[in-house]
């Protein structure tokens, strides 16, 4: 927080200088930045909430196709991806939206394409919450499920869990050790920065910040230039050559960062 103001603020934040970075994943909401290390020094991926996208997972494999990924998401799947994609072309149909319509159509292919994605990986129809339950899986016992009987294995986190993060981040922050790194999308940042603040300050003993992006589907927190979400790439501390150095880049990146909702300008983001 920043204390002359009381305001929201990412100075804390300020990403470090990785020159390794590459852009995964399609152009709009699902695409991430992050050091190419990330991949190669991983042994499997841990993508936590996938709804009907899997680009990124499909663009981190081309780069390390030995890469094991688990996916996990208790509200999707074939049939309810069919569902939402009939609802919305519905809905515009109605409104007479006819090259709206088209461009929804055009998911009446996901269900086919994710039973082919997920026959080659694994897919858990669960929810990830800070505590086990019927439905529910914990950061740790998806960790350890995906390491196996090799709890050195390095693992890659992806988390973009709708709000549920931060109670998940407060019940595994004994979990760092081993984990390569997390590309974690922040929700709600109005009315959650204590959390999101107290999260990123035990994530910072451990990770060094890579990339910071803000997502222009919901504007910033009002008063401020901070995004109300936020998607972060964290690198673990043992991966690094000594400290890097801040970033002293603008952000969003050129050629890298891309606009969430492609109509409308990317966020920029200050670090003063």
């Amino acid at each position: 927080m920043n204390t002359s103001t009381g305001k929201p603020s990412l100075r804390a934040f300020r990403p470090r200088q990785f020159p390794d970075r590459v852009r995964l994943g399609r152009d709009t909401d699902g695409g991430y930045v992050l050091p190419r290390r990330l991949a190669t020094s991983s042994a499997a991926l841990l993508s936590l909430g996938v709804e009907a996208d899997w680009s990124f997972e499909e663009a981190l494999l081309a780069v390390a196709p030995a890469l094991e990924v688990t996916c996990v998401d208790g509200t999707t799947g074939p049939e309810i991806i069919r569902a939402r994609v009939l609802k919305n072309l519905g809905r515009v149909l109605l409104q007479l939206r006819l090259l709206r319509a088209l461009e929804i159509a055009r998911g009446l292919g996901k269900p086919a394409a994710f039973r082919r994605f997920f026959a080659r990986h694994t897919f858990l129809k669960l929810m990830v919450a800070a505590h086990p339950g019927p439905g529910l899986a914990t950061l740790e016992e998806l960790l350890t499920r995906v390491r196996g009987a090799d709890p050195a294995r390095w693992v890659l986190v992806k988390m973009d869990i709708e709000g549920s993060e931060y109670a998940v981040l407060a019940a595994s922050r004994t979990l760092w050790s081993r984990v390569a790194g997390l590309v974690i999308e922040f929700h709600e940042l109005d009315r959650r920065w204590p959390e999101f603040e107290a999260e990123m300050t035990e994530l910072l003993r451990h990770f060094h910040v890579a990339h910071v992006h803000g997502n222009n589907n919901d504007g910033c927190v009002p008063g401020t230039s901070v995004p109300l979400t936020l998607e972060i790439t964290l690198v673990n501390k043992a991966l690094c050559d000594g400290e890097p150095a801040p970033s002293t880049e603008r952000y969003p990146l050129v050629g890298l960062d891309r606009p969430c909702k492609p109509r409308h300008p990317d966020l920029p983001l200050s670090f003063e």
